[in-house]
Order: C-alpha cells, then structure tokens, then sequence
C-alpha cells in the first residue's frame, strides 16, 4: 500500500504545522497568503481560471483519482457537506485539483467524479501549473514509487492498477471566501457537522 499509514500520520500533522506557522506568521496581517490566482482544465475539458469562480465561496482540496483512501474519504465527507447545507450550498463551489496530472487527465477526472457530489468541479493542468498553485496554497506532494508493484505490473495499467507509484500528499481542505481569500480550513479529523458549522456562519 503506497500511503503508509505512518506517512499520512506524519502529513497531516506536517500539514497542520504549516498552516499553524503560517498563522503565527501573518497573524498581524489582514490576510493569510494562501491562495492565489490559477489557470488550470476542469473536467469537462474547459480552460478555467479563479475569475470563474468569482462571488462563490470555495472549498479546495487536493488530491488524486489513484488515492487509496483519504482523496475518496474527504470527497465523500464533501459531498454528504453539500447534501446537508440545502440552500447554503448553493454559494459554495468544491474544488478537486489533481497532485498527479500525469495519470489524471480530463476522462480520468471526470469519470471519477460521477461517484460523488455533482457540484464537485475537479481540476488538472501540466506539471507546472500543478505546481503552481500547489506552491499557491502551500501543498506538499511528493511522488512515491513502489518498485514490487512496479517490477509484477510492468507496463499494464488497468482500472485498478495505481500505475507503480502513489502520492504522499497534505490532507487540508481550505474554505476560501468570495474574492479567493482564505477563511480556514478543516483537518481529516474536523467531522461534516463541524464543516457545515463553519460554513453557515458565512
């Protein structure tokens, strides 16, 4: 299994550390600098950029369509989210920007994403637009390589095959105001009762 359980132990407490010194760090200013414009694909093959999401609040998480369990575990916390703010719901746009646009072209994301909320737009890109806004919401990613599962796959990626690498990633889903601003953000361990808290207070 490619994410360790003790690897997502770790990258989730570096996650949180980062953003808590980010915090510290900017707390004398108005705004936390997480965040920023971006031009990326979503997953119906259209150019997108922040200004398309303009006057809608954002909840962004990062991930890939590989991920054994975290990446379908929020997505599905998300949608159960959505589902339950009724018309709040409406102001708020979920976003699923892919750390491995390598295997998660525009087909692969959008036949992913039938499996959860509609209003899920999910987001791919080239490398270094990845690693843009990546750098832009201060998300670490690093790719894994599992030689075993490499050496007996060989070449052959089906369904199910994870292609003989994973990706160690942050597991942070920010809420982002309506001018692409940071608001904050939930941990794997903030429960959908505490999320929907949050956002009605909007």
């Amino acid at each position: 299994m490619f994410l360790k359980k003790k690897n997502i132990i770790f990258l989730v407490f570096l996650g949180i550390a980062i953003i808590t010194l980010l915090l510290y760090q900017t707390k004398k200013a108005d705004v936390v600098q997480i965040g920023g414009a971006f031009k990326l694909t979503n997953h119906h093959g259209e150019s997108v950029s922040t200004k398309n999401f303009e006057n809608n609040f954002l909840l962004v998480f990062f991930g890939f369509t590989n991920c054994p369990d975290f990446c379908p575990n929020t997505l599905n916390n998300i949608s159960t989210v959505m589902q339950q703010l009724d018309e709040k719901s409406n102001d708020i746009i979920p976003l699923f920007i892919t750390v491995d646009p390598e295997r998660d072209t525009v087909p692969v994301l959008k036949k992913y994403l039938t499996n959860f909320h509609p209003k899920i737009i999910g987001l791919t890109g080239t490398n270094e637009e990845i690693d843009l806004v990546k750098k832009k919401y201060k998300i670490f990613s690093k790719k894994v390589v599992d030689k075993e599962k490499k050496k007996h796959n060989g070449n052959h990626q089906g369904d199910h095959d994870h292609g003989g690498y994973g990706v160690n990633h942050t597991t942070i889903i920010y809420l982002m105001d309506k001018k692409g601003l940071y608001i904050t953000h939930f941990s794997p361990e903030t429960s959908n009762s505490e999320m929907i808290e949050k956002i009605n207070q909007l």
